[in-house]
């Protein structure tokens, strides 16, 4: 993909924009079960809010609200990456915008927030960084809308060869995969529950 280079947007007929609150990020990880030092990679992350969201999620309270002391995060490191510059310069703003919000008011989060990169991309054709950031990656999970919307509306119609081989490449053996609205192929050893 050369529009990356060349700072162009992908053709729009390609890209339809979807997004999941952090509510249902945060029924889905708990669904998945996050573990200590998992590291979270939101695939197609549009304007960071999952990214930033998964960061916060995970921080350890257990200290029943002693804001002097820092009981940590499950998730060691929180990554971002689209392809679209536009979306990842927004995020990285809205990242810059949270960092203050929560260095201004000195707050447990602040201290508790797991370390957040988020950056440009193509999933398909990983640069080295991205490459290492995939094999780190032990959960990683993406609202396929993008790459679903050109074929049928059924599930069934929804298969993403692409991605599947992409990310069974790129992803380290057990890593947690949740797709949205769209089905890795099996025949890249993916396993569904």
């Amino acid at each position: 993909t050369n529009f990356q280079e060349n700072d162009e947007s992908p053709p729009s007929n390609e890209l339809v924009y979807g997004e999941l609150s952090v509510e249902v990020l945060a029924t889905i990880l708990d669904a998945v079960g996050v573990q200590e030092n998992d590291v979270f990679l939101d695939i197609g992350s549009g304007d960071g809010a999952l990214v930033l969201g998964a960061s916060l999620l995970y921080a350890d309270t257990t200290n029943n609200g002693d804001d002097a002391s820092d009981g940590g995060n499950a998730m060691k490191m929180c990554y971002g990456v689209d392809i679209v510059p536009g979306l990842v310069d927004r995020s990285i703003s809205h990242h810059d915008n949270l960092h203050r919000i929560l260095q201004d008011n000195e707050s447990f989060l602040q201290r508790n927030q797991a370390d957040i990169e988020l950056l440009l991309g193509d999933i398909h054709q990983p640069d080295g960084q991205l490459q290492k950031i995939l094999h780190e990656t032990t959960i990683a999970v993406c609202f396929a809308t993008t790459w679903s919307a050109a074929v049928g509306t059924s599930l069934q119609g929804r298969k993403l060869p692409k991605l599947s081989k992409a990310l069974s490449h790129g992803l380290s053996s057990g890593c947690r995969v949740v797709i949205i609205d769209g089905k890795l192929d099996e025949k890249d050893d993916f396993l569904w529950r």
